[in-house]
C-alpha cells in the first residue's frame, strides 16, 4: 500500500463531512484512511460510519481524549503506507493529491518527504486569503537539513504536518513523538525532515487548511489555555534541540545553526505572551 492518511477527529460534527469526503474523492485508489476518534463527546463518530460506509479501506479507532499528540501517534502505529499523510478533520484536501504525490515517487524513488502547497481558507468568509507555500528549489532533491536551511534562510514554515508526505520509515529513525497537547508538530516534524536522504518540495497546491478564529487566543477569557500552549511549545524546542542530537549523520554545523533558529523560535514566542504571563515563563523560556 502506497499511502496512509491518517486523520485525528475530536468533536468536528461541522466539519468532518467535508474532510472525508475530499478524501474518499481521490482518484488513486491505493490508499488507506486512519481515524482516530480521540474521545468525541458529540456527533462525530456516527457522522464519520455513515460518510464512510462502503469503503473498506477507512478504519475508525476510539479512544479516551488524549489530545491531538497521542491521537497522530496512534494513528502512525496503525498506518500500512508506504508514506503517511495528516489531514486535519476540520480541513480538506485536493481530489488529485494522492495521483500527484505518486507520480513525483515514481520520479523519485529515494525520496522520502515531499512539502507541497496549501491554501488558507477564511472559516467566515469561505474564500482563500493566504497560501502557504515552499518557492525554494521546486522539484530538486535536497537533502533534509539542506531544505531546513533553505525554508529556514527564506522565512518559511516548516513544522506544520499537513503540508508533508513522510516515507513511514522516518517514524523509526528519530526519537518518539512527545505526548503533548500542543505543539508536537514543532517538537517533530523538523526530526523527520533533518533524518531525510532526500527531500522535494513542489508548487503543487493539494491542501486546504481552513481558519478558525473563533477560538482566538488573544482573549483574555483563554488566558489558562495560553498557558497550558506555553508549557508545551517550551517542551517541544527542549524535545526537538535534543532530539536533533541523535539524527544519523549530523554534524556540528547542522546542530548549531538548528539550536540556534529554534532559540530564536523560542524567543519570538516568549514575545507573543500576554504581559500577565511573561513574568510567569521569564525564567522557564531563560529570557
Amino acid at each position: 500500500m502506497l499511502f496512509s492518511i491518517i486523520v485525528p477527529m475530536y468533536n468536528a460534527a461541522k466539519s468532518i463531512r467535508l474532510c472525508l469526503e475530499s478524501i474518499l474523492r481521490q482518484n488513486f485508489d491505493d490508499y488507506e484512511v486512519i481515524i482516530i476518534n480521540d474521545g468525541s463527546t458529540d456527533d462525530s463518530e456516527s457522522i464519520c460510519r455513515d460518510v464512510t460506509n462502503g469503503h473498506d479501506n477507512v478504519f475508525l479507532y476510539t479512544f479516551e481524549n488524549g489530545g491531538v499528540g497521542k491521537a497522530r501517534r496512534r494513528g502512525i502505529q496503525r498506518a500500512r503506507g508506504d508514506f503517511l499523510i495528516f489531514v486535519d478533520i476540520d480541513d480538506f484536501i485536493s481530489p488529485d493529491l494522492l495521483k500527484t504525490l505518486s507520480g513525483i515517487i515514481r520520479l523519485h524513488d529515494d525520496v522520502e518527504v515531499i512539502r507541497y502547497h496549501a491554501n488558507l481558507i477564511n472559516d467566515d468568509e469561505g474564500k482563500d486569503h493566504q497560501r502557504y507555500n515552499s518557492d525554494v528549489n521546486l522539484n530538486i532533491p535536497m537533502t533534509g537539513f539542506g531544505s531546513l536551511r533553505a525554508w529556514t534562510n527564506l522565512g518559511k514554515k516548516y513544522a506544520l504536518y499537513w503540508l508533508f508526505a513522510f516515507k513511514r520509515e522516518l517514524f523509526d529513525r528519530v526519537t518518539p513523538m512527545p505526548e503533548l497537547r500542543c505543539y508536537e508538530d514543532v517538537a517533530y516534524i523538523p526530526l523527520l525532515i533533518a533524518s531525510a536522504e532526500m527531500v522535494i518540495s513542489t508548487d503543487y497546491v493539494g491542501y486546504n487548511y481552513v481558519c478558525d478564529t473563533s477560538d482566538s487566543l488573544t482573549n483574555s477569557q483563554n488566558i489558562d489555555k495560553q498557558r497550558t500552549r506555553a508549557y508545551d511549545f517550551y517542551y517541544a524546542y527542549v524535545h526537538a534541540t535534543k532530539g536533533i542530537c541523535n539524527v544519523p549523520n549530523v554534524n556540528v554545523d547542522d546542530m548549531f545553526f538548528f539550536t540556534v533558529d529554534y532559540r530564536r523560535r523560542l524567543a519570538s514566542y516568549f514575545d507573543s505572551l500576554p504581559e500577565s504571563l511573561k513574568d510567569e515563563f521569564a525564567r522557564l523560556y531563560d529570557i
